[in-house]
């Protein structure tokens, strides 16, 4: 059964992620990126790290979506015009990059022994949680760091005036 739910939560985090990236308008943008987000809380309520879920909710799916959604909504429509088929071009070079992601990917999970997953997260000690997730986890919290890093930088490219008329 937590195998059909890891399953069922998988599918919707890559179909999520997927639209975020396929899609044209900022405002779809932002639907599946919180689509997204919500299935990842949902795998971290399905490995009974509540306060992880919580968090992941209160930061992506409260603030950052609701910063987003402001940003695009004071962004002239002139501008998002102009960002029409941005991803063409692009996705020639990102899907090789992606299928390496995915075999590197397939490969650790292969290779290594996850001895490590079958120990519970400490209950109602989130210094110890804290301790875990920079120490032992910091692969992981760097990589969304840096994704919150790309998305800003995107949010100021959008947001920035087109400069020389």
């Amino acid at each position: 059964m937590e195998l059909l739910v890891f399953v069922v939560i998988s599918i919707i985090a890559i179909v999520s992620a997927l639209g975020a990236i396929l899609v044209k308008s900022p405002i779809h943008v932002m639907v599946w990126f919180l689509g997204f987000i919500l299935s990842v809380a949902a795998s971290f309520f399905a490995l009974k790290a509540d306060l992880l879920a919580g968090l992941q909710l209160v930061i992506y799916a409260v603030a950052i979506v609701v910063f987003y959604v402001l940003v695009i909504t004071t962004i002239p429509w002139e501008k998002v015009k102009m960002f029409e088929g941005f991803y063409k071009k692009e996705f020639v070079f990102a899907l090789p990059a992606f299928l390496f992601m995915i075999g590197a990917s397939t490969y650790l999970v292969i290779s290594s022994r996850f001895s490590n997953l079958r120990q519970p997260l400490p209950k109602d000690n989130v210094s110890a949680l804290g301790t875990v997730l920079f120490t032992k986890y910091i692969a992981p919290f760097e990589l969304a760091s840096f994704i919150l890093l790309i998305a800003m930088i995107g949010a100021i490219i959008f947001g920035k005036e087109k400069a020389n008329g």
